[in-house]
């Protein structure tokens, strides 16, 4: 073996005699380490190209297999779209009837030059895909400019236009470069896709085409345009409404304007050819349009939209049969209402939507969509216009769920008081007041907020707020960030609602639960196929059926009812079965500064309103904010919807009322909820709805029969018939027991003031509790009177044997008096009425008469009963005619107290004297004449 060669090396050292010699043995290369690394590196990238190389490959066969097969006849021009109304009677024609095809070389230089330098310059020069704009165009979107553009040339956007779609989407985009390098640009020359281009695209309203174009903005054919018109034309590809010249002239003369400078760029005209067609007024190269648009536009704007929306294609490019369910007899009254026809709007700048949708179907049977619309495709205020809905999001956010969840009733018991939201802030009523305790029907009725956000924060405490979102969203409401805001159960929703949103939601409430999404199309047939397809519309269960109908329930004796929510929702003179709510949104108090606004203005009025067939929401504003220009709470809407609501068939069906309801009646103010006794005042009886097994059970024991008095004692003497009882307070008057009653949380913070009320009404209605004695003899009744001691004193005329009779009961209420408590006692030893001067019935004059002896003598254990006097004159009795004036040893006094200065004056003194003076006013004389008389009251 040949040995490794060693290199020595020899150390010297001074202390060493000798020489040491160490072999080393070389070092390895290293440049052998590097070239594995760059093998790893090398592998890496081959297998990362490879993967590239592979994802294009496998991308371009995607691309290729989800191409529909190349069909020549998709790029004529299609037929006219045909759109039916529900009973299928054509209500309009789109395409073909405002296109008119214009051959290659019928067009002048200067629009095809225009065209070209605006939406394509290298046009003529690529096959189909301009790769060096593309490749900009992508590195641009990646980083984030969006005026980068989709690089998509002419004939990708004939491909986009007729063989694939209008969609976004990248691998649309793909799609359309493939047909148009492999196919379109294969099969025909560019004149050809000059001529598909510019017959099949849309430049403004409902025209398509350059030739229709030409005739529709300058009154000539498309051969005979200047340079002005030209570039006007060729702007419009882009925004065809957006910058229509018609209607927005300054953006249709800022983007003519572009493409002047485009043309200039590319060097088909000269910037002076430039400069002075920039010079013309827009407006004066129109002719005007005379054009007689349709009366359904509205709907048909709406069944376009939707059309696009459920397929991605354009009904006025591609042709179609298109069944839509709009009832032409409704359609028509809402056209009237919306010119002014049939209802006085109070000026121009007024705006208004309405939706009307069958509540079985959920399809839209008319639309209002604006008012003073003019041409195709405008806004769409029943489905683009999002406003705050006021009150009428009341039975959606604050009322429904606590049906759905908490089992409320219609009785369902709050306090309209000052209150706060839960983070802070507290919101007022419409009215700036409060009115205390009311049922659930009351508070929806008049539309009381701070009930209403009471309902919301007890459904939110109790199941928590995100069954609340999927309520609301169940009934086609979407909110932001998932999260329902305490200010919604007012109407307070940030993103708002659109009228066809409200109709839909309400429709729920009509057909017992049933959540069905608004449309129009019901099916479309492509005309060039003969392929249909039928929309199915989704119905879900939005909430229990008992929801539905206790917000029906509600909702329709706010409609029906007298004067609910102000008057305001009452439609009781219509006719038919209707159930109703309004709304009105305001301004913030910034906002009202700002802009000079009244402490009156109110931002939006609402009405939704249902019959068992067709739900109708309204919306009433201003599109801006304006110091003359607003709305005011006048009752407007209420007689707008009126106008709206004749527009739809009276029906005599009532909502049904299912069998997980019942009604029971409720005596107000009892909590839980109690059914009234046989003796509660009709006024306080209500009628109720409940969900069943809920309902009131125990008898509310307020006005239940008042207990009966015991221990019944009468004592009589000579002179006086005493009786004494016992009885116990019922709890209903018991001051611990109201407050302990009021302090449920149901009640809020208002436990005092109704305790109050409640005392205020048993002293004032009901006068307090007393006790009904009835004194007989012989089997007649001799007194009858109420008092409200536990005793009682009568002064016998007569002996005998006398029967007291005592009942429990109300100084002013006696329905629920309680049975009666009778004993007996005998009276004896009574003498004859004596008077100082022996005179008799028959003496003239002036007579006043003790009643009882002259002189009474009491025991120590004797309290001194006062026993009065009779007065008599010409021997008539004048006593309830007399003033009677009275003295105790010489002190005046009234006859109330007569009996307790006795008693003082006994304490020190063995005899007392009590004198009467009596004054009477005789009918035929001018001057009163009087009379004193007196007694002795002493102590043995």
């Amino acid at each position: 073996m040949k040995k490794k060669k060693k290199n020595t090396v020899v150390h010297s050292s001074h202390n060493k005699k000798k020489n040491i010699k160490v072999d080393i043995e070389k070092p390895k290369k290293k440049h052998k380490v590097k070239r594995k690394w760059w093998k790893k590196l090398l592998s890496f990238f081959i297998v990362c190209c490879a993967f590239g190389i592979f994802a294009v490959f496998a991308f371009c066969i995607y691309i290729v297999q989800s191409c529909d097969e190349f069909d020549p006849n998709a790029l004529a021009n299609q037929d006219q779209t045909i759109i039916y109304d529900s009973q299928n009677n054509i209500i309009a024609k789109l395409g073909m009837e405002k296109r008119e095809s214009v051959s290659y070389d019928k067009l002048p230089q200067v629009l095809i030059d225009a065209i070209v330098a605006t939406e394509d310059s290298r046009f003529f020069q690529h096959n189909g895909v301009d790769g060096a704009r593309f490749l900009k165009a992508s590195i641009g979107q990646v980083l984030g400019h969006s005026y980068a553009g989709g690089a998509s040339t002419l004939t990708m956007q004939v491909v986009k236009n007729n063989l694939t779609s209008t969609k976004q989407s990248i691998t649309r985009k793909f799609q359309d470069i493939y047909l148009a390098v492999f196919f379109m640009e294969r099969k025909y020359t560019k004149e050809e896709i000059i001529e598909f281009y510019v017959n099949d695209s849309l430049l403004g309203g409902n025209v398509y085409g350059v030739e229709e174009a030409s005739k529709y903005y300058f009154g000539k054919s498309v051969s005979d345009l200047s340079l002005p018109e030209a570039a006007l034309i060729a702007g419009l590809f882009q925004s065809p409404n957006g910058d229509n010249p018609y209607k927005n002239p300054d953006r249709a003369k800022n983007r003519m304007n572009i493409v002047l400078k485009l043309m200039v760029r590319h060097g088909y005209i000269t910037q002076e050819e430039a400069d002075m067609a920039s010079k013309i007024d827009v407006t004066s190269l129109l002719v005007g349009t005379n054009n007689s648009e349709n009366i359904y536009q509205g709907f048909i704007d709406t069944v376009v939209s939707e059309v696009q929306k459920k397929t991605g294609n354009d009904p006025a490019l591609v042709s179609m049969q298109v069944y839509t369910t709009m009832d032409p007899s409704i359609q028509d009254g809402i056209n009237k209402i919306m010119k002014g026809e049939s209802y006085s709007w109070v000026n121009d700048k007024i705006q208004g939507a309405v939706t009307i949708i069958d509540v079985k179907t959920g399809a839209i049977s008319a639309v209002g969509t604006g008012r003073n619309r003019s041409g195709e495709r405008q806004w769409n205020y029943a489905t683009q216009t999002k406003r705050q809905p006021g009150s009428t999001a009341k039975p959606i956010f604050a009322y429904a769920p606590g049906f759905e969840f908490d089992n409320f009733s219609t009785y369902q018991l709050f306090v309209d008081e000052p209150w706060s939201y839960t983070s802070g802030g507290q919101p007022g009523n419409w009215d700036g007041n409060y009115q205390g305790l009311m049922t659930l029907r009351t508070a929806l009725g008049y539309s009381r907020n701070i009930p209403a956000i009471k309902s919301f924060q007890t459904v939110n405490k109790d199941v928590g707020n995100k069954k609340i979102v999927d309520f609301v969203e169940g009934l086609g409401i979407k909110l932001k960030d998932n999260v329902a805001y305490e200010s919604y159960a007012i109407g307070g929703l940030e993103t708002g609602v659109t009228t066809t949103q409200m109709a839909a939601a309400y429709a729920a409430f009509a057909n017992g639960g049933y959540y069905t999404e608004p449309y129009t199309v019901k099916s479309i047939t492509y005309r060039s196929t003969g392929e249909t397809t039928e929309f199915e519309t989704k119905r879900t269960q939005a909430m229990k059926d008992s929801t539905a109908y206790l917000i029906t329930n509600v909702l329709y004796g706010a409609a029906n009812g007298a004067g609910f929510d102000g008057g305001t929702a009452n439609y009781r003179n219509r006719g038919g079965t209707v159930a109703a709510k309004t709304g009105t949104s305001n301004y913030d108090e910034a906002t009202m500064r700002k802009h000079g606004l009244p402490y009156y203005a109110i931002n939006d009025l609402w009405t939704v309103a249902y019959t068992p067939q067709y739900s109708i929401a309204l919306w009433y504003g201003y599109d801006n904010i304006d110091s003359q220009y607003f709305n005011k709470e006048d009752g407007e809407k209420n007689v707008l919807m009126t106008a709206v609501m004749r527009c739809v068939p009276v029906t005599s069906e009532k909502f049904n009322v299912p069998s997980s309801v019942v009604d029971s009646q409720v005596e107000f103010g009892t909590w839980p909820a109690a059914l009234p006794s046989e003796y509660t005042p009709g006024s306080l009886i209500r009628t109720e709805y409940f969900v069943s097994g809920t309902e009131p059970t125990e008898v509310s024991e307020r006005f239940q029969k008042l207990g009966a008095v015991t221990n019944l004692k009468a004592t009589a003497n000579t002179s006086v018939i005493k009786v004494t009882w016992d009885h116990k307070e019922p709890n209903v008057l018991n001051q611990e027991y109201l407050n302990k009653y009021f302090s449920q949380s149901v009640f809020g913070n208002s436990t005092g003031a109704l305790v109050n009320e409640r005392n205020t009404y048993n002293n004032d209605v009901l006068g307090g509790l007393a006790y009904e004695v009835t004194v007989k003899n012989g089997g007649n009744i001799v007194k009858n009177e109420k008092v409200r001691e536990k005793s009682y004193t009568y002064i016998p005329l007569s002996n005998g044997d006398y029967t007291i009779s005592v009942r429990t009961t109300y100084a002013n209420y006696g329905n629920n008096a309680s049975d009666e408590v009778s004993t007996k006692v005998a009276v004896t030893g009574i003498a004859s009425i004596p008077s100082d001067n022996d005179n008799d019935k028959n003496q003239k004059g002036l007579v006043a008469s003790l009643i009882g002896n002259k002189t009474i003598e009491l025991t120590n254990d004797e309290s001194y009963v006062e026993t009065g006097l009779k007065v008599t004159y010409d021997g008539v009795d004048v006593t309830s005619k007399s003033k009677i004036t009275y003295k105790v040893n010489g002190s005046s006094c009234t006859v109330d107290e007569i009996e307790n200065k006795v008693k003082s004056a006994l304490s020190t003194s063995k005899e007392v004297k009590i004198t009467y003076h009596v004054v009477y006013q005789p009918a035929n004389q001018d001057e009163s004449v009087s009379s004193d008389v007196s007694r002795i009251v002493k102590t043995k």
